[in-house]
């Protein structure tokens, strides 16, 4: 046999073997709902283990599955399960069924197979693009373009489907349809319709007492606190119990908090109006969620049944607006917290309390001096029980006012007002009824002559002369319309004042709801002086001023 060792070349080397995982990853858009693991799933691991059969030197170590995740960027856990394996030299070789499994985004994509991958040894595998790193037959510059195409192009299309779905979202959301996970707190998804939402009875009244609280006095950490008492849960928890798969940001103990009572306080969707888009996703490669300015909101009216009438909407606002701070004490806010005012630096005054010779006074007191500068404002203070007797004064005088009005729509009906609304009614009437005499010779005009029954000259004239006197009725219909709404909006004016003061016709003490309904500043002048600022302001005075002109006619 020696003299065959010159024949004998190199010695075999071992074959080497890959310690292989299969990467399987399925975007939500293509998800089966209706299985564990969709088809696509189960069809990219059939054909990853066919792969497998056909290659002997390839060992299958682990399989790891992304289902429901996008591809655009790489915040994955089978993902981040598969790199850890690589790290811990687990993994030197990633098989997947086309490069569009591994991502869509074509920058991150091609880093990990240039450069993450080759520096850690890592073969990778894309079946259906014919991508090999370990034996393709190309050149490093040939593989590069051919895999960075390809990235690119699967990028281009994730960039596209986002644009579109992002445009029938909106055309959903300015359609008034509900697009999202899920309905907010008091509301849930019709079974009928998933665009459309219902009351949850069972959550809807938690919703109304939050908002009867606190319209009546109660501060947010003392709603916070009654709810927690209560033991009802928060919405979080009350998803949860309810099936749904609804996961919070933050750690979720079951208990309210003041943010979500101010969140629900301040929901457009309690009074009937789908308030969508106040968050977006970045882009399709960031999916990070930011808030969007409010007047970007997309809000559309009255597209389900309301929980909160629009009136107590209003108050809270109104609450919200005045920065109130409340008093721990008795989870009450004061009951001019909010509402009491220097004069003279319009800052909100503060309340005091002494004590002297064994008795209490309480009263409001203008900080600006003591905190800012002597020269800042003067030491504005009015006492409590003054104020509360000046507010009551002034509130059962419109009232006494308001009491009369009765009599006084006795008296416009048979007023010169009256009168001239009758006569605006009746030439209106008599104006269409014209128009709609024009607009009939107009249509017959035109057979009458092909008919011969007037000539061309008669037909021209006639033609001209009805459209100038239809246009001298739409501009005299048009004027009568408008004066015929405004003096309806008169009449709707000083019923609007009236009903609000009149519901409190026997009051003998103020309460906050009260003063959110009717009081909308308090002003404290040097020297105690008081000016109340009522809400329906321009409406009292528009019955004041009508009751003096029906003193003067009678």
């Amino acid at each position: 046999m020696q003299k065959y060792q010159d024949y004998y070349g190199q010695p075999n080397q071992a074959l080497k073997t890959w310690q292989a995982a299969l990467y399987i990853r399925l975007s939500k858009e293509d998800m089966d709902k209706n299985k564990t693991e969709s088809a696509s799933i189960a069809n990219q691991r059939e054909i990853l283990k066919e792969y497998l059969k056909l290659h002997p030197d390839i060992a299958h170590v682990d399989t790891y599955v992304d289902d429901g995740y996008s591809g655009t960027d790489f915040d994955r856990p089978g993902w981040t399960r598969l790199m850890q394996d690589i790290r811990l030299k687990r993994i030197n070789c990633v098989i997947v069924k086309d490069l569009a499994r591994l991502g869509r985004n074509y920058t991150i994509s091609g880093d990990l197979i240039d450069n993450q991958f080759a520096r850690l040894g890592v073969r990778f595998i894309a079946l259906n693009n014919g991508i090999d790193t370990a034996g393709d037959g190309m050149n490093a510059a040939t593989r590069c373009i051919s895999i960075g195409v390809t990235n690119v192009i699967n990028e281009s299309y994730a960039a596209s489907t986002s644009v579109n779905i992002r445009g029938t979202l909106n055309n959903h959301r300015r359609q008034g349809k509900f697009i999202g996970a899920f309905a907010s707190y008091g509301y849930r998804k019709d079974p009928e319709d998933y665009h459309k939402l219902i009351i949850d009875e069972n959550a809807a009244p938690v919703v109304r007492m939050i908002y009867q609280d606190y319209i009546s006095g109660s501060s947010i950490i003392g709603i916070v606190k009654e709810l927690n008492g209560m033991g009802i849960p928060n919405p979080t928890l009350y998803k949860q119990q309810n099936g749904f798969n609804f996961t919070s940001r933050t750690d979720n103990d079951g208990l309210w908090s003041d943010r979500t009572v101010r969140r629900i306080l301040q929901n457009q969707m309690y009074i009937g109006n789908m308030v969508q888009g106040v968050n977006r996703t970045v882009n399709y490669k960031v999916h990070e969620c930011r808030a969007v300015p409010k007047d970007e909101w997309i809000i559309v009216e009255n597209t389900h049944e309301p929980i909160i009438d629009k009136e107590t909407f209003d108050k809270a606002q109104s609450l919200f607006q005045r920065h109130i701070h409340s008093c721990k004490a008795d989870r009450k806010a004061d009951l001019f917290a909010g509402f009491v005012f220097c004069a003279d630096c319009g800052k909100a005054m503060h309340k005091k309390v002494n004590k002297q010779n064994g008795k209490t006074y309480r009263y409001y007191k203008c900080a600006t001096k003591q905190k800012k500068s002597p020269n800042a404002c003067t030491n504005h203070t009015i006492r409590i029980d003054k104020l509360e007797l000046a507010v009551l004064t002034t509130i059962q005088t419109m009232i006494d006012v308001v009491l009369d009005y009765d009599e006084l729509l006795e008296q416009v009906k048979h007023s010169s007002r009256c009168q001239e609304s009758d006569y605006i009614t009746r030439t209106l009437e008599t104006q269409k009824k014209e128009r709609e005499k024009c607009l009939k010779a107009s249509a017959d005009l035109y057979p009458d002559w092909k008919n011969g029954e007037i000539t061309q000259e008669e037909y021209q004239r006639i033609r001209s002369n009805l459209n100038e006197k239809l246009e001298k009725l739409d501009a005299m219909i048009a004027n009568l319309e408008e004066t015929q709404a405004q003096l309806n909006g008169e009449g709707e004016t000083l019923n609007t004042f009236a009903t609000h003061f009149m519901k409190y016709r026997n009051i003998n003490e103020l309460t906050r709801p009260i003063l959110v309904e009717l009081i909308d500043k308090i002003l404290i002048h040097e020297g105690g002086r008081i000016t109340i600022k009522v809400k329906f302001a321009d409406a009292f005075e528009a019955l004041i001023d009508y009751l003096e002109q029906q003193k003067e006619i009678a």
